[in-house]
């Protein structure tokens, strides 16, 4: 009796303990993972500027975590070479040099035409929603030159505009090498770097990549590769460009 009494409890415990299946993702990102997200995800929309200091405290205090996930994290983009750490618990951003960006440019356009290459043939109209988003935030609020506020704005947008091609494309590795290149030159950047860019001819070609796409045609890559054409241009000739080492 006492025998199966035990066997009766431990299929109930069992039958107890049992998971069911969920679609729910686990987090299983350290503290560090996330604040290196947040710290990058500063870089890339260009709320945090090359040759901006940072202190491990004062980021701490923001994020309300201790102050090693915050090391670790810069120790990451150290070795990544976008920060050089200073003592007294500072770092800075480091300033790219000409052949820096011209280098970060030309790879920021071989994983892009790539991307729009891979997808464009089979896509669906439902999977451009985030594109349609960015595209009608940069349109609600243009800036008129490169020294207007709105500019931070603008190229947050055009930022996650672009970076959109490489995550329909569904290649966590290319992704991570396009975000990780970016760091090195973000949209924020080559538009401070360069010289004025026409923002009608950008919002037309924005406009002509979206509608191309949901064409499922070639001619989104055509269009891209324009505009990545004309956005160098523009960064080379710029003043603070070619004040760089």
């Amino acid at each position: 009796m006492s025998d199966r009494r035990n066997t009766i409890e431990k299929n109930n415990l069992n039958q107890k303990i049992r998971l069911e299946p969920t679609d729910v993702p686990i987090d299983t990102r350290t503290l560090s993972d996330l604040v290196y997200q947040f710290l990058t995800d500063k870089i890339l929309e260009g709320e945090i500027g090359y040759g901006e200091r940072l202190n491990i405290r004062e980021i701490a205090d923001l994020l309300h975590v201790s102050t090693m996930p915050v090391r670790e994290a810069l120790r990451r983009l150290s070795l990544e070479n976008v920060v050089t750490i200073k003592p007294r618990s500072n770092c800075l951003v480091k300033i790219p040099t000409r052949r820096s960006m011209l280098e970060a440019f030309e790879a920021r356009e071989m994983i892009e035409v790539h991307a729009v290459t891979k997808i464009y043939p089979g896509i669906t109209s439902e999977s451009l929603g985030n594109l349609g988003h960015y595209l009608e935030q940069m349109t609600a609020n243009p800036p008129i030159s490169n020294e207007d506020l709105r500019m931070r704005s603008y190229a947050k947008y055009d930022q996650l505009f672009h970076q959109e091609f490489v995550v329909l494309a569904e290649n966590a590795y290319l992704l991570q090498m396009y975000r990780t290149n970016m760091l090195h030159l973000n949209i924020a950047l080559t538009f401070k770097a360069g010289v004025e860019p026409n923002m009608d001819q950008v919002h037309a070609d924005h406009t002509a990549i979206v509608s191309w796409l949901q064409e499922n045609s070639p001619k989104a890559v055509e269009v891209l590769s324009r505009h990545l054409k004309q956005c160098r241009e523009n960064m080379i000739q710029g003043e603070l460009f070619n004040s760089l080492e």
